[in-house]
């Protein structure tokens, strides 16, 4: 049964692939909405965002597929070594 993550263990998953992310989300461009992570370990994050930046830069950090529809954006990827989703309802 998917387990709720708070808003920090959701924003520690996702600083890894997000330098950014402290300003982003001062400056109220990305907003956090809820987070869960499965028995397996894979997590679900999902925010509303005017702006994100994401970007690969270590070993145990991978952006995968991408895909975008009907101004929702879903990026599947692994911080920190753990694998997800990250789903963003732009603005």
């Amino acid at each position: 049964m998917p387990k709720e993550l708070s808003e920090a263990q959701a924003w520690e998953i996702v600083k890894p692939v997000c330098r950014e992310l402290v300003e982003l989300v001062n400056e109220k461009m990305v907003r956090f909405v809820s987070a869960t992570e499965s028995d397996s370990g894979t997590y679900a994050i999902n925010l509303k965002s005017s702006r994100i930046h994401l970007a690969s830069r270590g070993f145990k950090d991978s952006i995968g597929d991408i895909e975008y529809g009907d101004g929702k954006l879903r990026i599947g990827l692994r911080a920190n070594g753990r694998p997800g989703n990250i789903f963003i309802d732009l603005e």
